[in-house]
């Protein structure tokens, strides 16, 4: 074992996580969708990446932005919040696709938990303790996005907290960190660092699944496809893109959206 994680094993810090016997199970491994739910057309487009072979929708009911928004636009504000999730529960009925939506606060897991088959939880909850303390008690699979910040010891803690409660349906998401690459001038949409090589260093100290997100770690579509097959070439388990019928249209992140034939490419080129 690693030196540095078993000093923190012998301090009692980490165990189920760095548990390499430990076999944890995880159905959904080609997870699209547009950032968010922005209507009626989440059931088209559900529709057509199943057709693709997605296994699982993303779409966000509740949709936090780095800046409050403060104007509607045709109901969204941050997401469509409640006819969000009304629309997901629609979506699920007609399509049959699993959910994978966020829940932002520790009091909306009920409501959430009534639509989702997995709990994502975004980046800036990354270590909202008392929502990952919650989520260990539930049965619904977690999807745990790194915080852009987080360093590998910081996501087995994360990780180790929902653990503990009982829930090991879980799996680590990584979309991009904190950093300032040489090429941002030029391409001013990318926010963030790739950092590919954290997937074989989970792979190494864990046998919790890995699902990398291209999108949010490239910020530009153009760079999703071939960032999609790095990652699966460094080792991780699965995917999960924003993917929309007119990606330049889409309400929210559109420069990082790609659409279904690109999609296609990625998960069956």
């Amino acid at each position: 074992m690693n030196e540095y994680i078993k000093s923190l094993k012998n301090q009692g810090k980490l165990n189920i996580s760095i548990d390499k016997t430990k076999t944890f199970n995880w159905e959904y491994t080609k997870i699209a969708g547009p950032c968010s739910v922005e209507g009626s057309s989440i059931i088209d487009i559900a529709q057509n990446l199943k057709a693709i072979g997605v296994d699982a929708l993303r779409a966000g009911a509740y949709k936090p932005c780095t800046y409050p928004i403060l104007q509607e636009t045709n109901g969204w504000k941050e997401g469509l919040r409640k006819e969000g999730l009304e629309l997901l529960k629609q979506t699920k009925q007609e399509t049959g696709l699993p959910i994978v939506t966020e829940v932002m606060d520790a009091r909306m897991i009920d409501t959430v938990g009534q639509v989702a088959d997995v709990f994502q939880i975004g980046t800036r909850n990354f270590q909202n303790y008392t929502l990952l303390d919650e989520l260990g008690k539930c049965d619904t699979p977690i999807l745990l996005k790194r915080g852009t910040w987080g360093t590998i010891d910081e996501i087995l803690g994360a990780c180790e907290r929902i653990l503990v409660g009982g829930n090991d349906k879980i799996a680590i998401c990584l979309r991009g960190v904190v950093g300032m690459p040489n090429y941002r001038h030029v391409f001013p949409t990318i926010r963030w660092a790739p950092d590919l090589m954290m997937v074989p260093a989970l792979k190494e100290l864990t046998n919790i699944p890995v699902i990398y997100d291209p999108s949010h770690s490239t910020g530009y579509r153009n760079f999703v496809k071939p960032i999609s097959k790095a990652a699966l070439a460094v080792g991780a388990d699965g995917l999960i893109i924003e993917c929309h019928p007119d990606p330049d249209k889409s309400i929210s992140d559109p420069a990082q959206a790609i659409d279904y034939n690109t999609l296609n490419e990625i998960l069956n080129g």
